[in-house]
C-alpha cells in the first residue's frame, strides 16, 4: 500500500501551542492508518492463544508507510472553558481509518467492490480483487 498524501483539517478551538496540536494530529493520523491497514489481533482457532502478542507479529506502520500529513485548522472557540480550547488528541485518529478505507473502496469500485474490512492488508485486498474479477468474468455480480 502506498499512501501518497493525507490532509487533516480540524476545529481545535483556540490554539495554545500550535506545535503540540500538529503533533497530536500527526500521531492520531498515524494510528488511524495503522488501524486501517496493519493492526490485527489474531488468536489460534484451536487453542485461543494470542498469535500477535509481540511487535514481531503485530504489524504497525514504520515511518516509510506514513505519508506526508498536511495539517490545517479552523478555530471555533469552545464556550465551556475560559481559554476557548478544545481537545485535539483524538482528532487525527477519528477520521484516518475511514478516510483510508474509503479511498481503497473508491479505487476498487470499478471492480464492483464496495466494502473492505480492516485491516486492508495486501493479501486480503488481493483475494478480494481476484474474487471480484472471477465473479465478473463469470457474468455474475462481483462480491462485495
Amino acid at each position: 500500500m502506498d499512501l501518497q498524501r493525507y490532509v487533516a483539517i480540524d476545529d481545535c478551538g483556540n490554539v495554545i501551542n500550535p506545535m503540540i496540536v500538529e503533533g497530536q494530529v500527526h500521531g492520531g493520523v498515524a494510528q488511524g492508518i495503522a488501524q486501517a491497514l496493519y493492526e490485527e489481533v489474531i488468536h489460534d482457532p484451536e487453542t485461543g492463544q494470542l498469535r500477535t502478542g509481540t511487535l514481531l507479529d503485530y504489524s504497525i506502520p514504520g515511518i516509510g508507510e506514513i505519508p506526508g500529513i498536511e495539517v490545517d485548522r479552523t478555530i471555533t472557540p469552545s464556550t465551556t472553558n475560559p481559554l476557548g480550547a478544545k481537545g485535539i488528541g483524538e482528532a487525527g485518529t477519528i477520521a484516518a481509518s475511514p478516510a483510508v478505507i474509503n479511498a481503497i473502496c473508491d479505487a476498487l469500485s470499478p471492480l464492483g467492490i464496495k466494502h473492505v474490512d480492516m485491516p486492508a492488508s495486501p493479501d486480503r485486498l488481493w483475494q478480494q480483487i481476484h474474487r471480484a474479477r472471477g465473479a465478473s468474468s463469470n457474468g455474475k455480480e462481483a462480491r462485495k
